[in-house]
Protein backbone atom coordinates (compact mmCIF):
# COMPACT_ATOMS: atom_id res chain seq x y z
CA UNK A 1 0.00 0.00 0.00
CA UNK A 2 1.24 3.48 -0.87
CA UNK A 3 1.61 6.17 1.77
CA UNK A 4 -1.76 6.68 3.44
CA UNK A 5 -3.31 9.99 2.45
CA UNK A 6 -7.03 9.47 2.93
CA UNK A 7 -9.78 7.47 4.65
CA UNK A 8 -13.29 6.75 3.41
CA UNK A 9 -16.00 5.82 5.90
CA UNK A 10 -19.32 4.09 5.60
CA UNK A 11 -22.15 5.95 7.33
CA UNK A 12 -24.80 3.71 8.90
CA UNK A 13 -23.57 1.34 11.66
CA UNK A 14 -20.05 2.73 11.19
CA UNK A 15 -19.97 6.43 12.03
CA UNK A 16 -23.49 6.35 13.48
CA UNK A 17 -25.62 3.66 15.06
CA UNK A 18 -29.26 3.23 16.01
CA UNK A 19 -29.86 2.07 19.61
CA UNK A 20 -33.35 0.82 18.69
CA UNK A 21 -32.80 -0.16 15.07
CA UNK A 22 -35.86 -2.38 14.59
CA UNK A 23 -38.08 0.17 16.31
CA UNK A 24 -36.72 2.83 14.00
CA UNK A 25 -37.72 0.74 10.97
CA UNK A 26 -41.24 0.33 12.29
CA UNK A 27 -41.50 3.98 13.30
CA UNK A 28 -40.60 5.03 9.74
CA UNK A 29 -43.26 2.75 8.28
CA UNK A 30 -45.88 3.90 10.78
CA UNK A 31 -45.13 7.55 10.05
CA UNK A 32 -45.70 6.95 6.34
CA UNK A 33 -48.90 5.08 7.21
CA UNK A 34 -50.16 8.07 9.23
CA UNK A 35 -49.52 10.53 6.40
CA UNK A 36 -51.34 8.27 3.94
CA UNK A 37 -54.23 7.87 6.34
CA UNK A 38 -54.50 11.64 6.48
CA UNK A 39 -54.75 11.63 2.69
CA UNK A 40 -57.54 9.07 2.81
CA UNK A 41 -55.54 5.91 2.02
CA UNK A 42 -55.48 2.82 4.23
CA UNK A 43 -52.24 0.82 4.15
CA UNK A 44 -50.46 -1.58 6.48
CA UNK A 45 -47.26 -0.31 8.07
CA UNK A 46 -45.71 -3.76 7.62
CA UNK A 47 -46.33 -3.55 3.86
CA UNK A 48 -44.68 -0.13 3.70
CA UNK A 49 -41.64 -1.46 5.52
CA UNK A 50 -41.34 -4.48 3.22
CA UNK A 51 -41.50 -2.34 0.09
CA UNK A 52 -38.87 0.09 1.38
CA UNK A 53 -36.56 -2.80 2.29
CA UNK A 54 -37.07 -4.34 -1.15
CA UNK A 55 -35.85 -1.09 -2.70
CA UNK A 56 -32.85 -1.04 -0.37
CA UNK A 57 -31.75 -4.43 -1.72
CA UNK A 58 -32.26 -3.67 -5.40
CA UNK A 59 -29.15 -3.45 -7.54
CA UNK A 60 -30.41 -0.47 -9.51
CA UNK A 61 -30.63 2.94 -7.90
CA UNK A 62 -33.37 5.50 -8.53
CA UNK A 63 -33.86 9.02 -7.21
CA UNK A 64 -35.74 9.32 -3.94
CA UNK A 65 -38.86 10.80 -5.55
CA UNK A 66 -39.04 8.01 -8.10
CA UNK A 67 -38.51 5.37 -5.42
CA UNK A 68 -41.44 6.57 -3.36
CA UNK A 69 -43.63 7.11 -6.42
CA UNK A 70 -43.14 3.44 -7.27
CA UNK A 71 -43.82 2.39 -3.67
CA UNK A 72 -47.02 4.43 -3.62
CA UNK A 73 -48.09 2.95 -6.94
CA UNK A 74 -47.66 -0.57 -5.57
CA UNK A 75 -49.72 0.46 -2.53
CA UNK A 76 -52.45 1.68 -4.86
CA UNK A 77 -51.90 5.33 -3.97
CA UNK A 78 -52.25 7.21 -7.24
CA UNK A 79 -53.77 10.64 -6.57
CA UNK A 80 -51.50 12.94 -4.54
CA UNK A 81 -49.72 16.24 -4.92
CA UNK A 82 -45.98 16.82 -5.11
CA UNK A 83 -45.97 18.35 -1.62
CA UNK A 84 -47.77 15.22 -0.34
CA UNK A 85 -44.98 13.11 -1.81
CA UNK A 86 -42.38 15.22 -0.02
CA UNK A 87 -44.30 14.86 3.26
CA UNK A 88 -44.28 11.09 2.83
CA UNK A 89 -40.55 11.01 2.12
CA UNK A 90 -39.78 13.23 5.10
CA UNK A 91 -42.08 11.15 7.32
CA UNK A 92 -40.19 8.00 6.41
CA UNK A 93 -36.76 9.47 7.05
CA UNK A 94 -37.60 11.41 10.21
CA UNK A 95 -37.04 8.49 12.66
CA UNK A 96 -33.67 7.66 11.07
CA UNK A 97 -32.59 11.28 11.38
CA UNK A 98 -33.81 11.61 14.96
CA UNK A 99 -32.55 8.25 16.25
CA UNK A 100 -29.02 8.22 14.80
CA UNK A 101 -26.32 8.33 17.50
CA UNK A 102 -22.64 9.03 16.97
CA UNK A 103 -20.40 6.08 17.77
CA UNK A 104 -18.24 6.61 20.82
CA UNK A 105 -15.07 8.56 20.12
CA UNK A 106 -15.89 9.42 16.50
CA UNK A 107 -15.51 13.17 16.83
CA UNK A 108 -12.16 12.84 18.61
CA UNK A 109 -11.01 10.35 15.97
CA UNK A 110 -11.93 12.65 13.10
CA UNK A 111 -10.22 15.59 14.77
CA UNK A 112 -7.06 13.50 15.17
CA UNK A 113 -7.13 12.32 11.54
CA UNK A 114 -7.46 15.89 10.29
CA UNK A 115 -4.50 16.93 12.43
CA UNK A 116 -2.55 14.24 10.55
CA UNK A 117 -3.58 16.05 7.33
CA UNK A 118 -5.54 13.08 6.00
CA UNK A 119 -8.36 13.64 3.52
CA UNK A 120 -11.64 12.17 4.75
CA UNK A 121 -14.81 11.12 2.98
CA UNK A 122 -18.06 9.23 3.37
CA UNK A 123 -19.37 6.72 0.82
CA UNK A 124 -22.84 5.54 1.79
CA UNK A 125 -25.74 3.61 0.33
CA UNK A 126 -28.30 6.15 1.41
CA UNK A 127 -30.16 9.31 0.41
CA UNK A 128 -28.24 12.49 1.20
CA UNK A 129 -31.41 14.06 2.59
CA UNK A 130 -31.52 11.34 5.24
CA UNK A 131 -27.82 11.52 6.09
CA UNK A 132 -26.70 15.15 5.86
CA UNK A 133 -29.09 16.44 8.57
CA UNK A 134 -27.60 13.87 10.95
CA UNK A 135 -24.04 14.85 10.12
CA UNK A 136 -24.94 18.48 10.77
CA UNK A 137 -26.79 17.71 14.01
CA UNK A 138 -23.87 15.66 15.30
CA UNK A 139 -21.42 18.37 14.16
CA UNK A 140 -19.16 16.11 12.09
CA UNK A 141 -19.96 17.20 8.53
CA UNK A 142 -17.13 19.75 8.71
CA UNK A 143 -14.49 17.00 8.88
CA UNK A 144 -15.24 15.50 5.46
CA UNK A 145 -13.75 16.56 2.16
CA UNK A 146 -16.35 14.61 0.20
CA UNK A 147 -19.70 12.98 1.00
CA UNK A 148 -21.14 10.63 -1.61
CA UNK A 149 -24.68 9.26 -1.20
CA UNK A 150 -25.77 6.49 -3.54
CA UNK A 151 -29.34 7.66 -4.16
CA UNK A 152 -28.03 11.09 -5.15
CA UNK A 153 -25.42 9.83 -7.62
CA UNK A 154 -27.28 6.86 -9.12
CA UNK A 155 -25.05 3.92 -8.17
CA UNK A 156 -24.18 2.25 -4.90
CA UNK A 157 -21.57 0.14 -3.18
CA UNK A 158 -20.02 -2.23 -4.16
CA UNK A 159 -20.22 -0.62 -7.64
CA UNK A 160 -16.69 0.68 -8.31
CA UNK A 161 -18.08 3.92 -9.74
CA UNK A 162 -19.16 5.22 -6.34
CA UNK A 163 -15.70 4.63 -4.90
CA UNK A 164 -14.03 6.19 -7.94
CA UNK A 165 -16.25 9.25 -7.56
CA UNK A 166 -15.12 9.74 -3.96
CA UNK A 167 -11.48 9.11 -4.87
CA UNK A 168 -11.69 11.66 -7.68
CA UNK A 169 -13.10 14.22 -5.26
CA UNK A 170 -10.19 13.58 -2.90
CA UNK A 171 -7.70 13.49 -5.80
CA UNK A 172 -6.25 10.23 -4.46
CA UNK A 173 -5.59 6.75 -5.85
CA UNK A 174 -7.09 3.59 -4.29
CA UNK A 175 -3.67 2.57 -2.96
CA UNK A 176 -3.51 5.78 -0.90
CA UNK A 177 -6.81 5.23 0.87
CA UNK A 178 -8.36 3.06 3.58
CA UNK A 179 -12.06 2.15 3.48
CA UNK A 180 -13.71 1.67 6.88
CA UNK A 181 -17.09 -0.02 7.09
CA UNK A 182 -19.17 -2.76 8.67
CA UNK A 183 -20.61 -4.50 5.59
CA UNK A 184 -18.46 -7.32 4.14
CA UNK A 185 -19.90 -6.96 0.64
CA UNK A 186 -20.68 -3.28 0.15
CA UNK A 187 -17.75 -1.80 2.08
CA UNK A 188 -15.02 -4.42 2.15
CA UNK A 189 -15.40 -6.40 -1.09
CA UNK A 190 -16.15 -3.32 -3.16
CA UNK A 191 -13.14 -1.33 -2.00
CA UNK A 192 -10.79 -4.34 -1.85
CA UNK A 193 -11.42 -5.07 -5.52
CA UNK A 194 -10.18 -1.55 -6.35
CA UNK A 195 -6.96 -2.01 -4.39
CA UNK A 196 -7.90 0.03 -1.34
CA UNK A 197 -6.86 -0.94 2.15
CA UNK A 198 -9.85 -2.24 4.11
CA UNK A 199 -10.89 -1.97 7.76
CA UNK A 200 -13.96 -3.90 8.85
CA UNK A 201 -15.79 -2.64 11.94
CA UNK A 202 -17.28 -5.63 13.77
CA UNK A 203 -20.32 -3.81 15.09
CA UNK A 204 -23.99 -3.52 14.24
CA UNK A 205 -26.33 -5.90 12.41
CA UNK A 206 -23.67 -6.99 9.91
CA UNK A 207 -21.12 -8.15 12.47
CA UNK A 208 -22.05 -11.86 12.16
CA UNK A 209 -21.91 -11.91 8.36
CA UNK A 210 -18.94 -13.85 6.97
CA UNK A 211 -16.08 -12.18 5.16
CA UNK A 212 -16.18 -12.40 1.36
CA UNK A 213 -12.56 -11.30 1.19
CA UNK A 214 -10.22 -10.91 4.11
CA UNK A 215 -10.12 -7.28 5.29
CA UNK A 216 -6.68 -5.93 6.03
CA UNK A 217 -7.80 -5.08 9.56
CA UNK A 218 -10.73 -5.97 11.81
CA UNK A 219 -11.65 -3.70 14.69
CA UNK A 220 -14.36 -3.54 17.34
CA UNK A 221 -13.96 0.14 18.13
CA UNK A 222 -13.27 3.02 15.79
CA UNK A 223 -10.69 4.40 18.21
CA UNK A 224 -8.44 1.49 17.16
CA UNK A 225 -8.12 3.20 13.79
CA UNK A 226 -5.59 5.60 15.31
CA UNK A 227 -3.06 2.82 15.88
CA UNK A 228 -3.73 1.42 12.39
CA UNK A 229 -3.06 4.81 10.80
CA UNK A 230 0.19 5.00 12.71
CA UNK A 231 1.28 1.63 11.26
CA UNK A 232 0.40 1.98 7.58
Amino acid sequence: MAKLRGILFDYGHTLVWFPKYERTHFAAARDVQKVLQGLGFSVEASTVRTLVEDFAHRKDVVKIDEEFKEILSILGVECYRQDDLQRIIQAHWRPYIQNAHLRKGVKELLEHLKILDLKLGIVANIWGGGMNPVLERLDIQKFFDTIVASIDVGFKKPDPRIFHLALNHLELTPEQVLMVGDNPREDILGSHDLGMGTVRLMRGPNRSRPDLVAPRFKIRNLSTLVSIVNRV
